[in-house]
C-alpha cells in the first residue's frame, strides 16, 4: 500500500500504539546514562556556551514576543497536570552573535527535563548525519550504488539504488508502512532478527528515483550501511559516540537495537529536548560545532533541499517554509528555521490518537514560529 507522505501521522489511534509497541517489544534497547545539566547565570559570548562545552544558557526572548502568549499556546497543548495526551516538552533556542540560549523551555508535570524522548522518526535525520560523516571521511558518496549485500549482483534492478535515493525515500521498494496491520512490511522489520536485512530483501515495484514513498525500510538499509562501512556493532558505537554525541555533549541518548545488537536507525534515537535542540543547532550551524566542522560542507544544503521527487521531503529531513523540519510520529518536532535563527523542539507523549497529537504538536509549532520575527 503506498500513502501520502503525512498519512502515517494523521491515521492511527490507540489501538495502533498497541499494536507498534508490541511489536517493539522484542527490540532490545540500550540506553547511555542520563545526565543532569545545571543552567548557569552567565551571559553566552563567542566562546562560553553549548558549542563550547559548556551547559546550555538561558537568555531573554526577543523584542516583541510575549512569554505570556507562549505560555498560553503552550499551556493549551500540555493540558492538565494529569493529562496523557499531552505536549510532553518545548525548547526553544534562539541563536545570535552573543551566542545560543533557550528562550523558552516548559515541561509537562509529568515529565522532566533530562529524559530522553521517543523521538520516533526524527532518528532518520539522525541516521542521515551519519551518513553524512561517512561521505565527509570518503567510505561513501551520494551516488554510490548502495553496497547492500543482497543486491550486489549486477543482474538484480535493486543494485541500481544509490544512497542519495535512499535518503529521498525513492528507492521503488515494495513496502507497507501501516501500524494497523500486524503483517505490515514496518512491524515485520522490528520483528525481525536484523532490521536492514528484512529491508532489504523486499523486491522493487517502480524504478528507483521515480518515485516518493515514504518508507522507514529506506532508514534501517542506511543505518545497516552504516554499521558494515565501520565494521560491526562495537565500532559503530564508537563512531557514533566520538564523532556526533560527544562532540555536540549529548549525554541523554538511547538506541533501539535489532536482536543482533544493531541500530535500526528509522525510530528509538531517543534524546532529552535539551539534547534534541543541540542537533538541531548544529545544522542551523551549517554542521560545525564550535567552530569545528563535524558535517561535510554542503550535506546541510543537501538535508534541507527537496527531492526531485517530493517538494516536501529532502534527504530524510522535511522541508519547512524557510528552514527545514525533523518530524516524528505522534508529533515530535526538531524545527530548524535559517531565517529567524530559531530552533523549536516539540514533543508529544504516545498516547491517544497520532493523528490528534500530530495536529496538536504541528499547530503549537506554527502558531511559536509565528510570534518569532526574523533575525
Amino acid at each position: 500500500m503506498k500513502i501520502s507522505e503525512v498519512s502515517v501521522y494523521q491515521s492511527a489511534s490507540r489501538s495502533l500504539r498497541r499494536v507498534f509497541l508490541a511489536a517493539a517489544l522484542s527490540v532490545a534497547v540500550a540506553a547511555s546514562a542520563v545526565a543532569t545539566e545545571a543552567t548557569p547565570a552567565v551571559h553566552a559570548s563567542s566562546k562560553t556556551g553549548v558549542q563550547y562545552g559548556k551547559a546550555w544558557q538561558t537568555g531573554s526572548l526577543p523584542k516583541g514576543v510575549s512569554k505570556k502568549a507562549i505560555d498560553a499556546l503552550v499551556n493549551a497543548a500540555m493540558g492538565d497536570k494529569k493529562n496523557r495526551t499531552r505536549v510532553r516538552s518545548v525548547v526553544i533556542v534562539k541563536s545570535d552573535n552573543t551566542g545560543d540560549k533557550i528562550v523558552y523551555e516548559k515541561y509537562h508535570p509529568l515529565d522532566k527535563r533530562d529524559q530522553p524522548n521517543d523521538t520516533m522518526s526524527i532518528s532518520k535525520s539522525v541516521t542521515s548525519a551519519l551518513i553524512g560523516m561517512l561521505i565527509g571521511d570518503g567510505k561513501l558518496t551520494l551516488d554510490q550504488k548502495a553496497p547492500v549485500a543482497a543486491w550486489s549482483d549486477p543482474a538484480d534492478p535493486r543494485n541500481a539504488i544509490t544512497i542519495r535515493q535512499l535518503l529521498h525515500m525513492a528507492t521503488g521498494l515494495q513496502w507497507t508502512e501501516d501500524y494497523f496491520d500486524p503483517n505490515s512490511s514496518t512491524l515485520a522489520m522490528l520483528r525481525a532478527p536484523i532490521a536492514s536485512e528484512y529491508a532489504a530483501s523486499r523486491p522493487l515495484e517502480s524504478t528507483p528515483g521515480a518515485v516518493f514513498e515514504y518508507n522507514s525500510g529506506n532508514s534501517a538499509i542506511l543505518m545497516g550501511i552504516v554499521t558494515d562501512s565501520l565494521g560491526g556493532v562495537a565500532a559503530t558505537d564508537a563512531y557514533i559516540k566520538a564523532r556526533l554525541l560527544d562532540p555536540l555533549g549529548i549525554k541523554s541518548a538511547q538506541f533501539q537495537r535489532d536482536s543482533t545488537g544493531r541500530i535500526v536507525g528509522f525510530m528509538g534515537i531517543n534524546m532529552s529536548a535539551r539534547d534534541l535542540a543541540r542537533f538541531g543547532l548544529l545544522y542551523l550551524n551549517d554542521g560545525v560545532w564550535g567552530g569545528k566542522r563535524l558535517l561535510p560542507d554542503g550535506w546541510v544544503a543537501f538535508s534541507k533541499t527537496a527531492s526531485p521527487t517530493s517538494p516536501k521531503y529532502a534527504g530524510h529531513w522535511w522541508t519547512y517554509k524557510d528552514g527545514f523540519e525533523a518530524e516524528g510520529f505522534y508529533g515530535q518536532l526538531v524545527l530548524v528555521s535559517n531565517s529567524k535563527k530559531l530552533i523549536i523542539v516539540v514533543t508529544t507523549a504516545l498516547e491517544g490518537n497520532a493523528g490528534a497529537q500530530w495536529t496538536k504538536a504541528t499547530g503549537l509549532r506554527e502558531q511559536l514560529y509565528a510570534l518569532f520575527p526574523a533575525a
